[in-house]
């Protein structure tokens, strides 16, 4: 697949990555190893707006522009159009759906870039933790297919800081967090979400540590939220350490900061899930038997896997227990448990 443009001769580059805070979190070695492909270009990257912040933080690209994730189709033309008046020699679609394709489809034609693209759209739908129909692997087989040298490798964030990047809001203490701290992300479904009252007994057993609970994920799960910090209260008394809630409080590039920080985390099935892990934060993940985990993102990561066919069976007390062995909480060895190793 290698044509006039692939390498480092190009002078203008598109890459598309609008699908998802997991996705876009898989395609972080991708984006590494287009900038290094074109280290004179500029590199411009369409993606999503929830994802804009976080991008824009990142090293590989010299300029942002953010979408709807919905788009009509005389929009997503006329946005293609759009795009082929910059004058891209090359592009890249990471997304291989039929709105990327659509895009490229505007583009073709005189002064239209050579497209490294997926042959065929995919629109299929996926559960919470199963990989996206083009996922890490997919991505990294195109790029491998068109001559892109790319290492193999997994996701990592260790490229944003918030005191590198010079704003205040990068960084914990914007959200008054200024001691330890570990961090509760509850699974995006209902039916796979572990009970508030078993999050508030992790919480009690990490007060004895001055450890604070600090709940992230997106706004929806404000009410459970809340049910986790008043079931902390009635546990520990009004002497107790109280959990922050800050679902819907932070964007993507605040929660890989946080992350970065945080002693550890206890989480869901959740496309947070993903960027948490791979700020290389070690931590718990507590998912159904019907889910699939397959990442790139867990990998190699100091990460353990409890798994029931009900939460209700993944007692809190397992969950305490765990983190001791994994020296992340008093009682327990410092041996850690690399389940995706």
């Amino acid at each position: 697949m290698k044509s006039r443009g692939m390498r480092g001769g190009a002078s203008r580059v598109l890459v598309i990555k609008r699908e998802g805070l997991r996705s876009f979190v898989e395609a972080e070695p991708a984006f590494e190893a287009i900038r290094r492909a074109h280290p004179d270009a500029t590199i411009d990257l369409v993606t999503g707006a929830a994802l804009q912040r976080l991008a824009k933080a990142s090293p590989f690209f010299d300029r942002v522009v953010a979408t709807r994730q919905s788009m009509q189709p005389a929009e997503r033309k006329e946005f293609g159009n759009q795009l082929k008046r910059v004058g891209y020699t090359v592009a890249y679609d990471l997304d291989g759906t039929s709105d990327s394709s659509a895009i490229r489809a505007a583009m073709k034609g005189f002064r239209g870039p050579n497209w490294v693209a997926p042959k065929k759209a995919s629109n299929e739908t996926r559960r919470h933790l199963a990989p996206s129909p083009f996922a890490g692997p997919a991505v990294r087989k195109l790029l491998k297919d068109s001559g892109l040298p790319l290492e193999e490798r997994l996701p990592r964030l260790s490229w944003l800081d918030g005191e590198d990047k010079g704003s205040a809001n990068l960084d914990p203490s914007w959200f008054g967090l200024t001691g330890p701290f570990a961090l509760f992300v509850p699974a995006a479904n209902p039916a796979h979400r572990w009970p508030a009252d078993y999050y508030a007994t992790v919480a009690a057993a990490m007060a004895g540590e001055g450890m604070t609970p600090v709940i992230v994920g997106s706004q929806e799960l404000g009410t459970f939220a809340y049910d986790v910090m008043q079931a902390s209260m009635e546990m520990q008394g009004p002497e107790g350490r109280g959990a922050v809630d800050l679902t819907g409080k932070a964007d993507a590039a605040q929660l890989a900061v946080l992350a970065k920080h945080a002693r550890f985390f206890l989480a869901g099935p959740c496309e947070e899930l993903h960027l948490v892990a791979a700020a290389g934060t070690p931590g718990v993940i507590l998912v159904p038997s019907s889910e699939d985990l397959t990442s790139d993102a867990l990998y190699g990561r100091e990460v353990v896997k409890l798994t029931a066919a009900n939460m209700k069976s993944l007692t809190p007390e397992l969950a305490v227990r765990t983190l001791k062995n994994m020296g992340l909480i008093r009682g327990g060895s410092a041996s850690g448990g690399r389940a995706f190793a």
